[in-house]
This record gives C-alpha cells, structure tokens and sequence, in this order.
C-alpha cells in the first residue's frame, strides 16, 4: 500500500486551498500560513514546510490523527510540500480587511526577500554563535536560525530554548547582523526564563552557556 510520504511525493504540488503566507513571527522573524488541515505552518521556498496537522481525540481520548498512511498511524499532513498560491490569496481579497491585506502585503515582500532559516551562500553563523549551537545541541536543547537581507548583508535571529517543569520555559532571542568581514551583535534580543516569565532583554552569550551547561535537558526528553 502507498504510504503518506510516498502520496506526497506523487502528487501535485499546487494547491489552490492554501493561503499567501498570513502570519509574521516576529520573534522567529518568519513567514508562516494557515494550511488547510488547521495548523500554521513555516513557508521555506515559497512551500509549507512539513508538519503535524491539526488533530482530534475521539471519544476515550485517544488521539486521532487527520491523515493516515498505511500502517493506519501518521503524523505528516498531506498539504506538506504544497506550493502557497497567490491564487488564493487573491480569491480571498473580497473578504480581508485592509489592515489584514497589509498583513499579507507585507509578509509577501519578506517572503519574497530571501527569508531563510539556513546560511545563505557564502555566509556562516557567526564563530560563537556556532559555538552555542553546538553547546545547545549537546545538552538536548534546540537551537533555531533565520536570515533576512538587511543593508548589503543578513540580519541573523537566532532562539536557543528548553521547556522546564510546569510549563515553565527557558528561551533566549538575539540577533546578529552578518557581512562580508562583519559579524555584530544587535540590540534586538527578548528571553523568558523560569525564575523570570516576563519578556526581559537577552544576556550576554557568556550567561546563556552558562545557563544551558547547568541545565541540560533530561535524556528521552
């Protein structure tokens, strides 16, 4: 039998059912669209990103999930990979307000800038930025990167976060602007902690490592 991923491959990427990009993380400093199943899901290349759709529970609480594949389980909503259409933007048009059609406006000329959560060519994270990274990584918390085209280089905002007990969070934002022989840090940066719920402004990168080397995250977590 076809499975989820193998139908997804096969079928046609245009979808006329999904929105232009709608949502601006600012914080994340992404592009991200309603998808049909429910979910808000990142725009990579002008397509949705993989995702889990929006699930159900059914009536002894089980999760139900949107699509299935041929095992009967799966977690990969069959809109993943669909092209955004400009289409469907505009066959919504009647119905948008004008500050939403700003909002469209708007994200459309960031997606269409180059918006991308990898290095562009010939740029790297900046040398202790991939160091935190790599920190991050080895103490199980995720570590998460967007460029935008800023003054002839990139703007880089960066997230290194951990959930911790009671839907308490550690999360810290920064920013670095990035060119050729030029690498700085930048004022924008907001963190949330556990001991501090409120946004404050992010600390220096030396306090950050500090942070994730006396919490690493708990093995299976």
């Amino acid at each position: 039998m076809t499975t989820t991923l193998e139908r997804l491959a096969a079928e046609p990427k245009h979808d006329p059912s999904i929105l232009l990009p709608n949502v601006w993380s600012e914080l994340l400093h992404r592009v991200e669209v309603l998808c049909p199943c429910g979910s808000t899901s990142g725009v990579r290349s002008g397509e949705l990103t993989t995702h889990e759709p929006k699930s159900t529970y059914d009536m002894n609480g089980q999760r139900r999930s949107v699509i299935s594949d041929a095992t009967g389980i799966g977690w990969t909503c069959r809109y993943s990979g669909r092209t955004v259409t400009l289409d469907a933007a505009l066959a919504r048009d009647s119905v948008l307000t004008p500050a939403e059609k700003r909002v469209r406006d708007t994200t459309q000329h960031r997606l269409e800038s180059g918006i991308t959560d990898t290095a562009p060519a010939g740029y790297v994270p900046p040398k202790p930025i991939a160091e935190l990274f790599a920190l991050a990584d080895a103490n199980g918390w995720t570590a998460q990167q967007a460029w935008a085209p800023r003054d002839e280089g990139f703007v880089m905002n960066i997230r290194v976060s951990r959930a911790a007990d009671h839907g308490a969070k550690w999360q810290y934002n920064l920013s670095y602007f990035v060119a050729p022989g030029v690498a700085r840090r930048t004022q924008f940066g907001l963190s949330v902690t556990p001991d501090r719920r409120a946004q404050h402004d992010t600390p220096s990168i030396k306090a950050i490592r500090a942070v994730i080397e006396q919490h690493p995250a708990p093995e299976g977590a």
